[in-house]
């Protein structure tokens, strides 16, 4: 897996390629927390480039949006693939976070 992080106007992206299983949620989180969440406004995440994600992954994403939004921030999901948007349609992440494809 790998993950490119760009932060620019208070918008951090994070593009990722690759399946995300147990050791890629390891390294999505150390990412996360090198980021100075105070100046980030909007959160997106673009899995346009994953095709498997893990629970731990899941786990990963749904405290990257409780520590967003206590921040005072968004989060967004993006370019998701057709397998990935059912599943977490399936889990109801979509209630918390927009997710598009």
């Amino acid at each position: 897996m790998k993950i490119k992080v760009t932060h620019e106007n208070g918008i951090a992206r994070f593009a990722i390629s690759g399946d995300i299983d147990e050791i890629g949620s390891e390294t999505l989180e150390r990412q996360f927390h090198e980021l100075d969440k105070n100046a980030v406004k909007e959160l997106i995440m673009d899995l346009g480039d994953v095709h498997y994600i893990g629970s731990s992954a899941i786990g990963q994403l749904l405290l990257f949006y409780k520590e967003i939004s206590l921040s005072g921030g968004v989060m967004r999901i993006e370019k998701v693939s057709k397998e990935l948007y059912a599943l977490l349609l399936d889990l109801d992440i979509n209630k918390l976070i927009q997710i598009s494809r």
